[in-house]
């Protein structure tokens, strides 16, 4: 690189972060006296696209971050360093640990497993790959059936469930899915039934949103239509029993998102007036305001704060809360962010071009 090219670089990244930091002094919402949103980097990906393994082998670490956006894909560091970043047409599946590529064959594509620096680490006998929790699966091509694969990209298992799914979710030991016509069915580590067990209790049934705990303790799902139920179930011995439940104002006909915190505790879901926050037995129902079509979540447990992006159309924004509903703030994010990431309390965010972090800071 010449040192014109050095320094007109140099100059973009800076730029670039002034803005970031101007936008989020100018556009976001007061947040509590206690809390701050503080701008750390941005890096520029439009000139990072690297193809070949060697230079990006020592810039892809432990903490490498994945993201895809529908023209980039690739890996970062937390410290704002760059690793393998590579050119696509749409999103890839991904996480921090692996990405699956495809190429187009005669009759059809072909899916391989690569590592986080592009080198191909096994072909992928698989119809259509996607991820869970960082954990790799491929879904049947009627969508009744699903095949978890392991970090090598061996096939540990394939299932069937009764018909096809309307929702899926996995935690590290567990694997549910539920189906168009109302069942939640669980499906181990070895490929075998878990439970099987249908909600029941409305007009018209069916699951349209499904959320599995990391630990794999506890399931919670929006099921049904007329009336419409959220319903959690918790380990039991070897079986799943239903640990609380309430039926919903909403009735929706599209799927709802539904999340376990990490805390084993906490239930997030959709509702037409916000996001509900329920605990898994039912003691806590409370409202986040925060109208959503879509949301992630991220708990940092160490500091009780929580946040979360919200999704509405093109618009997102994320919001800084504590357990259970308690409201510190809400920083909305500039359009065009594809992708948003949320990793404790740092929000990892942008397009094609660039991806920037800020944090979070209590004074």
């Amino acid at each position: 690189m010449s040192e014109g090219k050095g320094r007109r670089k140099i100059f973009t990244v800076l730029v670039a972060v002034v803005l970031i930091a101007v936008y989020f002094f100018v556009f976001s919402e007061p947040l509590r006296p206690e809390l701050s949103a503080a701008p750390r980097w941005t890096i520029d990906l439009s000139a990072s696209v690297a193809s070949a393994e060697a230079s990006a082998q020592d810039r892809v670490d432990a903490s490498a971050v994945s993201f895809s956006t529908a023209s980039r894909f690739g890996y970062f560091g937390t410290d704002g360093s760059i690793g393998f970043v590579g050119e696509a047409t749409g999103p890839v599946p991904m996480s921090d640990s692996s990405y699956v590529s495809a190429e187009l064959v005669p009759g059809g594509t072909n899916y391989s497993l690569r590592s986080p620096v592009g080198a191909r680490v096994a072909e992928l006998d698989a119809s259509a790959p996607f991820y869970s929790s960082g954990r790799l699966f491929s879904a049947q091509a009627d969508g009744s059936g699903v095949a978890a694969y392991d970090g090598k990209g061996n096939r540990l298992w394939s299932y069937t469930f009764p018909c096809q799914l309307s929702a899926f979710s996995a935690g590290e030991g567990l694997a549910v899915g539920g189906t168009v016509d109302g069942w939640l069915e669980g499906v181990d580590s070895g490929g075998r039934r878990a439970f099987s067990f249908a909600p029941g209790g409305s007009r018209l049934q069916v699951v349209l949103g499904l959320g599995v705990s990391r630990s794999g303790n506890w399931i919670a799902a929006v099921t049904g239509v007329d009336r419409q139920r959220l319903v959690v179930l918790g380990r039991g011995g070897a079986d799943y029993r239903v640990a609380s439940h309430r039926y919903l104002d909403s009735d929706y006909r599209e799927p709802v998102r539904v999340v376990v915190l990490d805390d084993d505790r906490h239930v997030l879901y959709r509702r037409a007036d916000g996001i509900g926050v329920w605990s898994v037995d039912g003691a806590v129902d409370e409202l986040l305001p925060v109208k959503a079509d879509d949301f992630d979540v991220s708990l940092d447990a160490e500091r009780g704060l929580a946040l979360l992006v919200a999704r509405r159309g093109k618009k997102a924004e994320v919001v800084a809360f504590r357990l259970p509903a308690t409201l510190l703030g809400r920083v909305p994010l500039p359009d065009g962010s594809e992708y948003v990431r949320l990793i404790g309390s740092s929000v990892y965010f942008g397009s094609g071009d660039s991806i920037s972090r800020f944090d979070f800071m209590e004074e």
